[in-house]
């Protein structure tokens, strides 16, 4: 099913006819099949919306300029209010978890029950390695820009991606979804926690290390109602490495059957 928003048709599905809606937001460059273990659990006696983010890994359409968490988030807003969701259960891994922390800070009765699996929203630490390669990139650019043709500079650019950029960066094609990558990981949600008021279940990989676990712990130290479940063996995707305990846990938080 398609619906336009902001001029860009949004891909989404709704599974299943239970009185009670939860919605499911997939992490960066996902899918609404990459959720598939969660939304096939929980379709059974719910009834579950999901979407594809613009521009990302799924069906909805592209952007024409740069977005950031707010754009992604209002979007999200008006999808639920066009489709009449009120007061949904909400599921929201990596980047999903960024969009619903800025709209559970931003409208605290939007959502009822919040689960924040593997989320993203606090900027990561910086190593000196990580330092070294950002700044090996930028004088990188500045060095191609100046030494090299225009037939040159774009494939030599992509060379430097490839070597220095994160996986997530260096996989992006166009410069519009680069700017919001840049624009989506450089706003640090770690102010808008305690503003979050409704129950949240914080659900993290014990092995993630693109959200390390540490970021979980502060999330839960700033969110009043939250509760924090670390899933042994599991990684960034801990919904699908843990998937039947992942579910199970979720269920009890949601009030069952």
């Amino acid at each position: 099913m398609v619906i336009n928003i902001k001029d860009i048709d949004i891909n989404y599905e709704i599974f299943g006819d239970g009185e009670k809606p939860l919605l499911i937001l997939h992490g960066w460059m996902g899918s609404i099949p990459a959720m598939a273990p969660i939304w096939q659990y929980f379709m059974k006696y719910k009834k579950v919306i999901v979407l594809d983010f613009p521009g990302q890994g799924g069906k909805s359409g592209m952007l024409t300029s740069a977005w950031g968490v707010p754009e992604y988030s209002e979007m999200v807003k008006e999808f639920m209010e066009k489709l009449n969701i009120s007061k949904p259960d909400v599921i929201g891994h990596s980047f999903g978890g960024r969009v619903i922390i800025y709209l559970a800070s931003k409208y605290q009765d939007l959502f009822d029950k919040i689960i924040l699996t593997d989320a993203a929203g606090i900027k990561k630490k910086t190593s000196l390695k990580k330092w070294i390669k950002i700044r090996s990139y930028k004088l990188g650019k500045v060095l191609l820009k100046i030494f090299s043709s225009k037939q040159q500079y774009e494939k030599k650019l992509d060379k430097l991606r490839k070597k220095y950029g994160s996986s997530d960066y260096s996989m992006i094609q166009s410069d519009v979804m680069r700017e919001t990558f840049n624009k989506v990981i450089n706003l640090d949600l770690t102010d808008k926690l305690k503003l979050i008021k409704r129950p949240t279940l914080l659900i993290w990989g014990e092995n993630d290390t693109e959200t390390p676990v540490y970021m979980a712990k502060i999330m839960e130290k700033e969110i009043a109602d939250s509760g924090l479940v670390i899933l042994e063996n599991a990684g960034h995707f801990s919904y699908l490495d843990s998937s039947a305990k992942y579910n199970l846990i979720v269920e009890n938080f949601l009030g069952g059957k």
